[in-house]
């Protein structure tokens, strides 16, 4: 089977579990496959120095960022002045523009000053979700792009085609919940004026948002591990594969002691390996605005 159809049968079965349980898809996902892509990601990254010509900085940088979400600052003051500090350390270390890291400096600085005045709760989970989502569903799909407009061949949009159609169908089709448990109680209990505002008679929002968060988890994560040829297993020496092998047991340990021991083990590592790849996704961004602009010109007689 060629690389295309399986990236396609890959999206309609993640597609298919999350519709029917949304929330086991999502908790499995992040639970289990998350660390382990992960710990190979940052692997990958490691071997081609993340991208970018001051590797160190961007490691300092990014795990400075783990350090600032996790420790509350406790005054707005301080909380911008660290934020434009850390958002302007990673535009440079990932080689922006001294604008743009202005730009992100500025941008970072009012993230601090909400966090302080809004509270850390509400805006930490908005900024660990939403970058989070961004990752796993925007940049997987803006991959897919790009390898689709490098083929120039028909049957390289298949896999395009089909995550639009399986995002599409989270809004088009119910989804149920075989499998419902606390999270969706938590989740429905949090989040129940969204919810309301959100519903739609006789079918279910919640179910909805869930099901289409395990599907886009999942199908990150599968999709990364489908990619045998770019990682090269049989290139990873025995020593890093014990390592890597090690450290997930641990993470699966802990889940395994307790669900909140677990998130919190996992999450410096799934916070890390978002900002490790930032440059990567500068640059993929770039070759498909690139490829776009070019065949654009080329098709205006």
């Amino acid at each position: 089977m060629s690389q295309n159809l399986l990236n396609v049968v890959a999206i309609f079965v993640c597609a298919a579990i999350a519709h029917l349980l949304p929330e086991t898809t999502l908790l499995g996902a992040y639970a289990i496959l998350g660390p382990a892509h992960y710990l190979t990601e940052i692997s990958w990254l490691h071997d081609r120095r993340y991208f970018v010509g001051r590797p160190w900085l961007l490691i300092v940088a990014a795990y400075a960022a783990l350090v600032i979400m996790l420790v509350r600052p406790h005054t707005p003051p301080a909380d911008g002045a660290l934020f434009a500090l850390l958002g302007g350390l990673i535009a440079a270390g990932i080689g922006m523009p001294f604008i743009v890291t202005v730009l992100v400096a500025v941008t970072s600085a009012v993230v601090g000053v909400a966090g302080a005045i809004l509270g850390w709760v509400f805006v930490a989970a908005i900024a660990i979700l939403v970058p989070t989502l961004i990752h796993v569903f925007a940049f997987t799909t803006m991959f897919m792009l790009t390898g689709a407009t490098r083929g120039r061949r028909m049957v390289d949009w298949l896999p395009v085609m089909a995550l639009t159609f399986a995002a599409a169908s989270f809004v088009l089709v119910p989804t149920m919940d075989l499998g419902r448990g606390a999270f969706m109680t938590i989740a429905v209990q949090g989040f129940s004026r969204l919810f309301a505002q959100l519903s739609v008679p006789g079918h279910s929002v919640e179910l909805r948002v869930v099901g289409f968060l395990g599907f886009a988890y999942s199908y990150h994560y599968v999709n990364w591990f489908l990619k045998t040829g770019l990682l090269g297993w049989h290139r990873v020496s025995l020593g890093r594969l014990v390592l890597l092998v090690s450290t997930w047991v641990l993470v699966m340990f802990a889940y395994t002691e307790n669900i909140l021991l677990g998130l919190l083990v996992s999450l410096p590592l799934s916070l890390g390996h978002v900002l490790l790849e930032l440059p990567l996704n500068v640059l993929t961004a770039r070759r498909l605005v690139t490829a776009s602009f070019s065949r654009s010109r080329l098709s205006v007689p």
